[in-house]
């Protein structure tokens, strides 16, 4: 039995490996709502907040080699250049495989219905480092050609094009990310193009209640894959929310708004496949601080008619 079960773990990381090079090599987040960013440089320009947080991210916890992500992601907006500056620092580790980024973004942002909705239009430009331990690799033939087996790092340029447009509780967007390479030449070390698409209604029900449903389809062609959350928000204070990753994993969130802008949550999803018996499920955790920009204050005129 424990040897059946080594060779089912052997092909499972094989086929995750293979899976990785040719197909999904974006990394799959729980907290998308809150980091669409992180594959859209338009969000940049659709806020006229300071955004800055932080997530960790633990996949199938207790299968060795599993997917672990870490990353910083923050963006504000400035009036001076009529749009958004952002910046996204990323660590993935994906079973023998690393991969570090860092982008920059800027999104034009365009009024409209008289400052009631946002049209925002966004580019990045970063740098993306991916490392294979290949001496760790283990092939069926001795002599498999396409097989690494030494140590290999490499570097690519990360290029990145998206539109936003929020307003009347409402946000829509889309992406493509990794604009410079296409499916048919992607490599370990040459992350194929993805494209991305989302949109989120926020609801409020009363003073009391209000739900966030969104969903977040990624594809890089070869396969595709939609993400579904709703959020409830309590006496905008704690956040609850269910998760459904389509042929992947549900789970669930929770929030809680600790103080004056910061905010931390938790979510758990578990995987429905044959991973499921190997492994615990995954954990994700996320802080961040909102800076809300200052009321301009109204003048106030002196005048001695009213003795002021």
């Amino acid at each position: 039995m424990k040897q059946f079960s080594n060779k089912l773990l052997a092909a499972v990381a094989i086929l995750f490996f293979t899976f990785s090079t040719q197909a999904q090599n974006e990394t799959v987040i729980a907290h998308f709502m809150y980091h669409s960013h992180v594959f859209n440089p338009a969000v940049a320009g659709n806020t006229r907040d300071i955004y800055i947080s932080a997530l960790a991210r633990q996949q199938w916890v207790g299968f060795k080699d599993a997917p672990s992500t870490q990353l910083i992601d923050a963006y504000g907006y400035i009036p001076q250049i009529k749009g958004g500056i952002g910046l996204v620092v990323m660590h993935d580790m994906l079973g023998k495989e690393r991969s570090i980024s860092a982008r920059v973004s800027y999104a034009y942002s365009q009024r409209l219905a008289g400052g009631k909705a946002y049209l925002s239009a966004g580019a990045s430009l970063g740098l993306l480092n991916r490392s294979t331990r290949g001496t760790d690799l283990v092939y069926q033939q001795d002599a498999d050609q396409s097989g690494i087996y030494n140590n290999t790092s490499r570097f690519k340029p990360y290029f990145a094009l998206g539109l936003e447009f929020t307003g009347w509780n409402t946000t829509v967007g889309f992406s493509i990310t990794h604009l410079d390479q296409s499916q048919k030449d992607a490599t370990v070390f040459k992350v194929p193009r993805h494209y991305m698409a989302y949109a989120k209604y926020n609801w409020e029900i009363n003073e009391k209640v209000s739900l966030t449903p969104g969903i977040f389809v990624r594809s890089s062609v070869f396969i595709t894959q939609a993400e579904i959350n709703i959020n409830a928000t309590f006496r905008k204070r704690i956040v609850a929310g269910l998760i459904y990753r389509s042929n992947d994993a549900g789970g669930a969130l929770l929030g809680v708004h600790i103080w004056k802008g910061l905010f931390a949550s938790y979510s758990y999803d578990f995987n429905f496949g044959k991973l499921m018996s190997h492994q615990t499920g995954s954990h994700e955790i996320n802080v961040s601080y909102t800076i809300k920009p200052k009321k301009a204050k109204r003048p106030f005129y002196k005048s001695q008619r009213y003795m002021n």
